[in-house]
């Protein structure tokens, strides 16, 4: 048996896209505890299995992703089908991650941990490949160094929550996309997909500082075919369906995926991610030779959820107008079954407009008369009670309007609207802060390709082109406001602590926070009853740069506050510095999964 244990880690987006550094043997320093663990399962491996290596001892930070390497010369066959996972205890709480193992080429497999608590984690090795099995190693996880860089996506109730400092310190999260399809992201043309072409990926700090510019920390990135061949969008783009391309992911795709992905984290972002596309331009599995739940779908879930598992800084939508699909609701949640079953950390996964538990998220279609389970009025939410009610009627998990609210949209592509003017300046502007208002919906903003333009050719100056200058300042000043942790989880609107129509409140269950927001307005009279003490209160006029202004300190009681220039106006009460603490409880994954056994996990390789 050969073995090659070294380390590869992140070290930012001017190096590779998957740099290799220091080699793992770690500190010299004595680690009694940690010695102590590493020997009794080694001598315990050595007693029941007769092999094994001890792959040594290192150290981590959190939300920072270790990867080790082996190499294993007797696999045959497909290489994408060696079954091997790795099992990793916190040896304190005894909490548990389970990954894949994944083939990187040649004789080489590797696998991935990101630790969600401080402290030692043991693993250990499990494959009937014997040049996979029954290796341990041991890691120490120590605190994140940056701030700015968050871990795992997960929900407390109804509201999107963030891991901060580790799984157990959640804060309340704005979960806005933002989608630039006409420069890079067109699902028609491959010249302007990032995702076209190796060369390609050089645009993604391009990419990043558009969505920055536009007042937003989570880009989209639309895959489809391309798992199998980079810049592919559909089964037409093979020679047909015994292409032997078929037969595995494409690693130079997961290269480039990898790289948007830690980009965006190590800034603070995310990515949110289309696997699949539309079913009529044969953009989804369903078009694949063996079918949705074939070798091939099952294959390319089990190599997502190994390399992109233990990578923090995503979700995952399966596809969109699946409505389209023969079997779309059973076959959506059976993908999320799969990618749950098998990932190891929690990644929201959604599948725009259907309703099963296995989804991470309530994803709501938007046209409206369609058979899907989830969807708003014609062609999105009509208004902030809307979006209320269906934030209210899901208090299980968190929700997310994954139809585009792009800027302009209905003027731009044919087809009626009963408001026209739903998605013009002013109504994106507002349609952000209802739905953070509403108690934190999730949504979807952006820029539509030339083919959706019914002016004809497209341009920027144009009805349909680019957000103004004006509305990418909106939306700036709307990040900054939620940036500050103002989104507490347990938050809930109460609206009748504010006078006037376009008037809006939330506020904390120990009433130590209010967050309000008041169109067309210069002043406003505000129920602070209840409320502890005196608290600070800043103003901040959403349609302009973003700039927090003082107006004092309150105490309990009903005040009007004068704001300043007639306009649509959001103010923060209270101290909103102190972290929350809750449960992580979803960042959990059990060694075994439910209904699963090691035999499974243990079948020969072809």
């Amino acid at each position: 048996m050969a073995i090659n244990w070294r380390m590869t880690m992140s070290t930012g987006p001017s190096s590779n896209l998957i740099p290799e550094s220091r080699n793992g043997k770690g500190p010299t320093r004595s680690r009694s505890t940690c010695a102590v663990v590493v020997c009794l399962l080694a001598c315990q491996l050595a007693m029941t299995k007769g092999y094994g290596i001890d792959l040594k001892y290192r150290e981590a930070m959190m939300w920072k992703c270790e990867e080790w390497t082996l190499e294993n010369a007797s696999w045959s066959g497909n290489p994408f089908d060696v079954m091997a996972s790795v099992t990793f205890v916190h040896s304190r709480t005894g909490e548990q991650h389970r990954t894949q193992m994944f083939y990187a080429g040649e004789k080489q497999w590797k696998f991935r941990f990101t630790g969600t608590r401080t402290g030692a984690w043991n693993f250990s090795t499990s494959s009937s490949d014997s040049d996979l099995d029954g290796h341990t190693g041991v890691l120490t996880v120590g605190p994140r160094l940056d701030p700015s860089v968050k871990g795992f996506l997960t929900h407390a109730g109804n509201k999107y929550a963030i891991m901060e400092a580790d799984a157990d310190h959640l804060a309340g999260y704005v979960y806005q996309v933002f989608m630039n399809q006409q420069d890079y992201e067109q699902q028609h043309e491959h010249s302007s997909r990032i995702l076209g072409h190796p060369s390609r990926v050089s645009l993604i700090d391009d990419y990043w500082n558009n969505t920055q510019d536009n007042g937003f920390d989570i880009y989209f990135i639309a895959v489809f075919y391309s798992w199998f061949r980079m810049g592919a969008l559909s089964i037409d783009d093979f020679s047909s369906h015994t292409d032997p391309d078929l037969d595995q992911p494409d690693p130079a795709l997961f290269d480039a995926l990898e790289y948007a992905i830690k980009y965006a984290h190590e800034r603070g972002g995310r990515t949110h991610i289309w696997a699949w596309g539309d079913n009529d331009r044969k953009q989804t599995p369903n078009h694949l030779g063996d079918g949705f739940r074939g070798k091939r779908h099952q294959r390319l879930i089990r190599y997502i959820a190994a390399r992109l598992g233990p990578l923090p800084g995503w979700t995952m939508n399966f596809g969109f107008d699946t409505i389209e699909m023969p079997n779309a609701e059973a076959d959506g949640a059976w993908w999320a079954d799969e990618m749950n079953r098998t990932m190891g950390w929690p990644h929201i996964l959604t599948s725009r407009g259907w309703n099963d538990e296995r989804f991470g998220a309530h994803s709501y279609a938007g046209f409206g008369g369609s058979p899907y389970d989830l969807e708003t009025t014609d062609k999105g939410p009509a208004d902030y009670q809307e979006i209320k009610q269906d934030l209210e009627a899901r208090k299980d998990k968190p929700s997310i309007y994954e139809e585009r609210h792009t800027y302009n949209r209905w003027q731009c592509w044919p087809g009626s609207v009963r408001d026209p003017n739903r998605l013009s300046e002013t109504g994106c502007r507002r349609l952000i802060w209802w739905e953070a208002m509403a108690g934190g919906m999730g949504g979807f903003f952006g820029h539509f390709s030339t083919r959706f333009n019914r002016y004809g050719p497209f341009r920027p100056d144009g009805p349909c082109g680019y957000h103004p200058d004006s509305l990418k300042r909106a939306f700036r000043t709307h990040r900054e406001f939620w940036r500050r942790g103002r989104l507490r989880l347990s938050m809930s609107p109460d609206n009748s602590r504010i006078n006037g129509a376009g008037a809006y409140c939330l506020v904390a269950a120990d009433m130590k926070q209010f967050v309000f927001f008041v169109e067309d307005a210069d002043s406003v009279t505000v129920d602070l009853s209840g409320m502890p003490g005196s608290q600070r209160v800043v103003a901040v006029d959403t349609k302009a740069d973003h700039d927090e202004k003082d107006r004092g300190t309150l105490m309990a009681g009903v005040h009007t506050i004068h704001l300043g220039p007639t306009s649509d106006w959001a103010l923060a009460v209270g101290n909103f510095d102190a972290q929350e603490q809750r449960h992580g409880g979803p960042a959990v994954r059990n060694a075994q999964p439910p209904g699963r056994n090691d035999a499974e996990d243990r079948v020969p390789h072809p």
